[in-house]
């Protein structure tokens, strides 16, 4: 037989467990609706206090959508806080099929992505964090080339093939999990930044 005190120990400890497991769930929210606008020749979301924004670029920096054949470019994605919290999104979001990946503008072709693997500084912190009113830049070359290095968790080991005549685009699926704070929010809805370019 349970004694008293044990019943009043075991309804408590019940009651304490449920309003823990309560207030987590209160720190979890889910985001489906999120704003995309071009920007200049790049394309921006604004992701809760959170964007993120898609540009190709030249060799000296400057976004385009038009390039010579056998023209460099990087595809750059930067994350600009806006919030008074830290933002943490796990690097391996990086590795998503959808983000920062090369396709035929026409017929869907997957050209790869600019960069060979994510988290490459093995510094044990698997995330990219974002401090409050600071961006973050996630950048590469198509091609390898000397004097152009990787932004962000990403590595480069080896070049990709300058692209044919014809038009692409950059796509950037938008479905993760960042840490805002004390707040974890779910992005989702299928949503994605896309640029289109050309080789000409």
């Amino acid at each position: 037989m349970i004694s008293n005190m044990n019943k009043f120990f075991i309804i408590g400890f019940n009651i304490l467990l449920f309003a823990t497991a309560c207030e987590e769930d209160d720190n979890i929210s889910t985001l489906d609706e999120i704003s995309i606008v071009a920007q200049g020749d790049c394309m921006a979301a604004s992701i809760s206090e959170l964007d993120a924004v898609l540009c190709i670029t030249d060799m000296e920096g400057n976004a385009k959508t038009s390039f010579g054949l056998n023209e460099n470019f990087i595809v750059s994605l930067t994350f600009q806080n806006n919030s008074g919290e830290l933002v943490k999104i796990k690097e391996e979001y990086l590795a998503n099929e959808g983000v920062m990946t090369v396709m035929g503008a026409d017929n869907g072709e997957n050209f790869g992505k600019p960069f060979t693997s994510v988290a490459c500084q093995f510094d044990g912190n698997p995330y990219m964090e974002v401090a409050s009113g600071e961006t973050y830049v996630v950048s590469s070359p198509w091609v390898l080339q000397d004097g152009i290095s990787t932004k962000g968790p990403i590595c480069k080991a080896e070049s990709n093939e300058y692209l044919a005549v014809g038009s692409y685009r950059v796509v950037v699926s938008l479905d993760f999990i960042m840490e805002m704070g004390n707040e974890s929010i779910t992005v989702e809805g299928d949503h994605e930044l896309s640029v289109e370019f050309d080789i000409m």
